[in-house]
């Protein structure tokens, strides 16, 4: 299996204006008036309304968790793998949350002279000019920009060095690549046991109060993980299977109201359980 083939490397970045600036002199003072030591705490003032810096806000975490549920880890510095597989789905609606992101701060900047003008009335003597940078600087402060590259191999690296320094390298780069996609399907085989233990855990308690997301969360999944199963992991394609067809169906008011539904649902639940972790295990 070539993971070049099957997978490439994303990188989201998104930037936005914080809307929040640290006051030294409310430190001071606060700190003075309270008699606390002089490092016990930081005054940040809020800017401008919150209301309306959280609809830019709302729209970028809405980005990055569409991101992070779409691809697995790659690494450590925010690079995360996008199997061919889904790279249509994320594709499209990447683009259709970098639209609403935009559009969000687009019209945050329309109102932004407003909002300063507000700000100044709300912080009164808190309210400093010199905080608020001009209108065509803060639009500077916005990017959503995804970055897309290959998977490295062994043969990408070529620079002159002895055949041992070589094939050393060459073998750390495989090396790397081999645990990175360990990782990845760990993560994708964690997702879907974290659901079926949390639907397991709460049915098995009479008394515990849940959500038709208890099953929504796991059809997403069954829907999900086949596209994000980089390595073709046939026994995670077997759990999906019988997670789908034992655990999907299930009517989330039934096992409310039925208990010997319930209880069925359990055997089923704990039985998809039983037989991930044995695989896990291996």
């Amino acid at each position: 299996m070539k993971i070049t083939e099957k997978a490439m490397l994303v990188r989201l970045t998104i930037s936005q204006w914080t809307a929040r600036r640290y006051d030294f002199k409310a430190t001071k003072k606060l700190i003075e008036d309270h008699g606390a030591k002089h490092d016990s705490g930081r005054f940040n003032k809020m800017l401008v309304d919150n209301i309306e810096v959280k609809k830019y806000q709302h729209a970028a975490s809405e980005a990055r968790v569409f991101h992070y549920e779409n691809t697995l880890p790659w690494g450590d510095d925010n690079v995360r793998i996008l199997p061919s597989d889904n790279y249509l789905a994320y594709t499209q609606k990447m683009r259709e949350l970098k639209s609403k992101f935009e559009k969000a701060y687009s019209e945050f900047i329309e109102e932004y002279p407003a909002l300063i003008e507000k700000a100044e009335n709300d912080l009164s003597g808190l309210f400093s000019a010199r905080d608020y940078p001009a209108a065509w600087e803060l639009e500077s402060k916005f990017a959503f920009d995804i970055h897309v590259t290959p998977v490295p191999t062994a043969n990408d690296f070529r620079v002159s060095l002895s055949d041992d320094d070589l094939n050393r390298i060459k073998s750390d780069i495989e090396a790397d690549v081999k645990d990175s996609i360990v990782m990845a399907m760990g993560v994708a085989w964690k997702r879907l046991f974290t659901a079926v233990k949390h639907m397991a855990v709460k049915l098995a308690d009479d008394d515990a109060v849940f959500r038709n997301s208890l099953i929504g969360n796991i059809a997403e999944l069954c829907d999900l993980l086949p596209r994000l199963n980089i390595t073709n992991d046939p026994k995670l394609t077997e759990i999906i299977g019988d997670a789908r067809k034992a655990l999907v169906p299930l009517d989330p008011k039934d096992l409310r109201d039925k208990q010997i539904d319930r209880k069925k649902a359990t055997v089923k639940a704990k039985a998809v359980l039983e037989k991930m972790t044995a695989y896990m295990g291996d």
